[in-house]
């Protein structure tokens, strides 16, 4: 290769070796204070928008209440529980009856020597010349008799140590018991629904006042627009307001996703379809709060199904230190009734009578009783602890549930305080805007303060009516719902 062939050669090499740095070079260096070129937007996937809620099947509070009720599967278990409870009390309570039963068999005897019997024939010998010749024998025979034994007897428990009266008492705690969970868990159930209801109006009022914002802006930037048309605002101040209503229009998507979710809970709490389609009819209203939370904490003590519960509880664990006792006392039964043995069925016996007292009393038992009897003190003891506790937590509850009321009722006049500052801020906005005294920013902050304070407003009362639900069930009353 030639020297001219060479060079080119290698200049070629060079070009393809700086080829890479090209582009970074052609770029040009941002300038020191220049903004930073934004980056492209992300492409947005092709998802369904959120669907907007639809009219559903009216629905009040109180059809919320008793649907909960009555398909609730846990409130079915606890009412199978005391179906349970009222049968063993039942079965306790016929231990104290008298049983009477009806016995028939036969018990056959055999080997039995009877009295010699006459045997008579004739015999005939072939070849002997024995011919019909009579004979007549006694042999001794053994005869089988059946003897045959229907009886009549009645039973019945003269003295038990107590223990049948225990365990019926203790039957009819269990079932105090079961009755006191019953009612504890419809209570738990019936805050359960009012709170989805609430939150099911609640979200609708959210979506309600973000449609509120949205109509706002979009009054905003109609109004901007023709301002800017007419030149007395610059562009600038429809690009605020647009940017305004996009994060109003991005809330209330945000507002009725809100609404499905509620809607679904609430289904939930019904035990019904997902996707059915329900319309609070029962408007949030404000009713008075009660006053005295002492009188309130009193009522609960009287009317908390939880403390029955325990008290029940007690009760049995009661009547289980006796019952544990009942070990070493004596037992007394009564038994008696007519029988008829026979050996021959076809034949009329006589009817004899038999009656007899039996006691039954254990000297000893190896520390058996003692330790049931100690077993049975501890268990009182703990359910008088838990006693204790009950009262301490229902109280707590009490003044809790009072406490967040007063807070929900201060935050709500708090936040329509702030709705008329905010509606009467809005106005002066837009009076100064149009004056060419006041700024956009001034309006776009306007409306937006006055959307914050109608969700304030929307917010608070679902807070109020929430905390008045919960004193009600903090109380362990029964209210009248719409």
């Amino acid at each position: 290769m030639s020297a001219p062939h060479r060079r080119v050669l290698a200049v070629l090499l060079l070009v393809a070796l700086a080829a890479p740095a090209v582009p970074a070079l052609a770029q040009p260096a941002p300038q020191p204070g220049a903004p930073p070129v934004p980056s492209p937007l992300p492409a947005i996937p092709a998802v369904p928008p959120v669907p907007s809620p639809g009219p559903g099947a009216p629905l009040t509070l109180a059809q919320a209440v008793s649907m909960a009720l009555q398909q609730n599967l846990q409130l079915r278990q606890a009412a199978l529980q005391v179906a349970v409870s009222r049968a063993q009390l039942a079965q306790a309570q016929a231990a104290t009856w008298p049983t009477v039963g009806v016995t028939a068999g036969y018990s056959p005897v055999f080997g039995i020597t009877s009295g010699p019997s006459t045997l008579s024939g004739t015999i005939t010998i072939p070849g002997a010349g024995v011919t019909s010749q009579p004979f007549v024998a006694q042999v001794p025979t053994t005869a089988g008799t059946t003897p045959w034994l229907v009886e009549l007897r009645l039973s019945y428990p003269l003295y038990t140590g107590n223990a049948l009266q225990d365990q019926i008492a203790i039957a009819q705690a269990s079932l105090r018991a079961a009755e006191a969970a019953l009612s504890a868990l419809a209570n738990q159930i019936v805050l359960q629904a009012r709170q989805a209801y609430y939150a099911m109006q609640l979200a609708q009022g959210q979506v309600a006042a973000a449609q509120r914002a949205v109509a706002a802006a979009q009054e905003n930037v109609r109004v901007t627009q023709a301002r800017v048309r007419a030149g007395t605002s610059p562009q600038f101040d429809l690009l605020q307001a647009q940017v305004l209503l996009a994060q109003q229009q991005q809330t209330l998507t945000a507002q009725r996703a809100n609404v499905i979710t509620a809607q679904q809970q609430l289904n939930v709490v019904l035990n019904q379809a997902i996707v059915a389609s329900v319309a609070p009819a029962t408007p949030l209203g404000l009713p008075a709060p009660p006053e005295d939370v002492e009188a309130l904490v009193r009522q609960a003590l009287q009317t908390r199904p939880e403390l029955a519960q325990v008290q029940a509880q007690e009760q049995a664990a009661q009547a289980a230190i006796d019952l544990a006792a009942a070990g070493l006392r004596p037992n007394v039964s009564l038994t008696g009734g007519p029988q008829i043995v026979t050996s021959d069925i076809t034949t009329r016996a006589p009817v004899t009578w038999a009656a007899g007292i039996q006691m039954t009393l254990t000297i000893f038992d190896g520390g058996v009783t003692r330790a049931k009897i100690e077993q049975a003190r501890q268990q009182l003891a703990v359910a008088q602890t838990t006693e204790a506790q009950t009262r301490q937590t229902i109280e707590q509850q009490v003044r809790t549930a009072y406490v967040s009321m007063q807070s929900s009722a201060e935050q709500l006049r708090s936040a329509e305080t702030a709705l008329v500052a905010a509606r009467e801020a809005l106005r002066i906005a837009n009076v100064r805007f149009q004056a060419g005294v006041g700024t956009q920013l001034e309006v776009v902050t306007a409306e937006q303060n006055l959307a914050s304070a109608d969700l304030g407003v929307v917010q608070a009362e679902y807070t109020y009516n929430l905390a008045l639900a919960q004193i009600q069930q903090a109380v362990g009353v029964q209210v009248a719902l719409r």
